[in-house]
């Protein structure tokens, strides 16, 4: 009959071709669930049968400790805390960044991550340190000026050995150490090793530690004023303060700049390229990222230099100078900016990323090393001053700022 509708032969395979075509765009969007979203069993992917989640995992390392988890979680024979899960899937994501070796790639918790923001912006509740790992222990890089641990009379280079009875190790990833911060008010106790003495216990008062960057002053060295600056770490904010002391140093027509970079562990990289833009003419080198893929990335000053560039400028370094100080410091000289005094440097600058992780913790990780505008790696070894100068403890002088500052003001 002509006005009824056509019917299509019956095609047996179009029912298929339907069911797998949505079969691929689901499977496409867990997929899509698991490489946004982080761990199978936030995603419902571990409720899948073993084999369509271990094809759609298509990892086994991860299909493992996921299936572990979810074992534990579904058919331990009593219910386990959520927050016991929460604790073991931290400790085997920490186990695994420790697993590679590198000292400066690390696995936070979501506290973990909460203090390490703090102290990126400057301010956190602690004693005023700053460590590294060395050997079995942490050795203190900096005490920060009138800060609990200053006050207990804690010193930079002295070895923290345990905090609270804690031993501080190398194979738990120095641990103890995540305990110096906590509430304000309370009370830390570091066991401390100086030079070859016996270990000595030094408590304190924990509190809200809020960096002073930038110290300024103009120093009299004979008929000569010379500008002293020093640049306690590179942090938001950081490279604004520096401009704003040396465009007071230009002003008064200082002589000479002495830039004080010792003890400073480093920071933000913008914050050092911005801090070399305070010496430098806009669109000078700073330093080369180098990643394991991809090209080199050159970075650049933007914008212009406060100071002539006839005056003269000394850099003060030691072994605790790292990082982005490395980065200024490698710049400038190369450039025929400044001259290094003092030690060889830590031998740390390297590119970290920090990637938040779902429920709250991050992951802070090694993505490449930094190369000076002459092609000097600064991941592999530290910096050689021009001239090598101790300071000597036995005496109350700074023997190395005394020199730095004869060396510019004598110009």
């Amino acid at each position: 009959m002509p006005d009824e509708p056509s019917v299509p032969p019956h095609r047996p395979g179009g029912r298929f071709l339907g069911t797998f075509i949505s079969f691929i765009l689901i499977a496409g969007l867990f997929i899509a669930g698991v490489w946004i979203g982080g761990h199978p069993r936030q995603t419902g992917l571990d409720q899948l049968t073993p084999g369509l989640r271990d094809r759609l995992l298509s990892d086994d390392r991860t299909a493992v400790s996921s299936e572990v988890l979810s074992i534990l979680e579904q058919d331990y024979y009593k219910p386990i805390d959520p927050k016991v899960l929460q604790k073991a899937e931290d400790a085997s994501a920490a186990a695994l960044v420790a697993a590679i070796g590198d000292p400066y790639s690390v696995f936070m918790t979501k506290d973990e991550y909460a203090k390490f923001l703090d102290v990126r912006a400057g301010t956190y509740v602690g004693v005023g340190i700053e460590w590294h790992p060395e050997g079995e222990h942490g050795r203190i890089n900096r005490v920060i000026p009138d800060g609990p641990a200053d006050r207990a009379g804690v010193k930079a280079a002295d070895v923290i050995v345990a905090v609270d009875g804690t031993p501080v190790a190398a194979k738990d990833k120095y641990a103890a150490m995540s305990t110096v911060k906590g509430k304000e008010g309370t009370k830390v106790t570091l066991r401390i090793v100086r030079g070859a003495a016996k270990p000595r216990d030094f408590t304190m008062t924990r509190a809200e530690i809020r960096e002073r960057v930038v110290d300024t002053r103009v120093e009299t060295v004979g008929d000569a004023k010379v500008g002293y600056v020093r640049l306690d770490r590179f942090t938001t904010g950081s490279a604004k303060a520096l401009r704003s002391a040396v465009s007071g140093f230009a002003k008064q027509k200082v002589t000479g700049v002495v830039f004080d970079l010792r003890g400073d562990p480093g920071g933000l990289v913008d914050e050092a390229v911005d801090v070399v833009g305070v010496f430098l003419p806009s669109g000078s080198d700073v330093v080369t990222e180098k990643p394991r893929n991809g090209e080199p990335n050159r970075l650049r000053t933007d914008d212009d230099p406060v100071l002539d560039g006839k005056t003269p400028v000394v850099i003060l370094v030691d072994q605790s100078s790292a990082s982005a100080s490395e980065i200024v410091a490698g710049a400038l000289r190369d450039a025929g900016r400044a001259k290094l005094m003092g030690d060889r440097t830590f031998g740390k600058a390297l590119i970290q990323s920090t990637r938040v992780l779902p429920g709250g913790g991050a992951l802070k990780y090694t993505v490449a090393s930094y190369l000076t505008p002459k092609g000097f790696d600064l991941g592999t070894r530290g910096l050689t001053p021009d001239v090598k100068l101790a300071d000597d403890p036995k005496t109350p002088a700074d023997e190395v700022l005394q020199a730095g500052l004869r060396l510019v003001g004598a110009r």
